[in-house]
């Protein structure tokens, strides 16, 4: 029979493992989204400026436009990055999560830039994309840091 630590320790490996997957899965993701031949939202841009006039008839500021919406969607695509950086890396290798959103972005603005010419390469990308490493390891730590503080009381 399996003592507690064994039990703990195979809970352990079950949670890496889908930690692992669930990235795995993520990069594929990203992979398709940056690497689409042309930009993916090409299919909404009929329909974006009507929805952004409907919102703004509304009484959204008009600065919500396209360039925000589409900031913040690079900002929201990479929160996954520093999320589950953290969560597989131990404490002590965390510095490296939001480098490495800040490393990729620019790898995949680069690849864009020089292997797709319908795509748009562009600094601004780069800054939203590691914004949003930053801002998921930023949360992420955060909650370990509080979790583990509640659980020591």
């Amino acid at each position: 029979m399996a003592g507690p630590e064994a039990v703990a320790l195979g809970g352990r490996r079950r949670r890496l493992v889908a930690l692992a997957l669930t990235a795995a899965l993520y990069l594929l993701a990203v992979a398709f989204i940056v690497f689409w031949p042309v930009p993916v939202d090409r299919p909404a841009q009929d329909a974006l400026p009507r929805l952004l006039e409907s919102w703004h008839a509304a009484g959204v500021p008009a600065w919500v436009d396209y360039q925000l919406i589409e900031w913040l969607a690079n900002v929201v695509m990479f929160l996954p990055w520093g999320v589950l950086g953290t969560l597989l890396l131990p404490r002590r290798r965390w510095w490296v999560v939001p480098f490495s959103g800040l490393l990729a972005s620019a790898a995949v603005e680069s690849a864009q830039y020089i292997f797709l010419p319908a795509r748009f390469a562009s600094s601004a990308d780069i800054v939203a994309n590691t914004a949003g490493a930053v801002l998921g390891f930023v949360a992420t730590a955060l909650v370990i840091f509080c979790f583990r503080r509640w659980r020591k009381r």
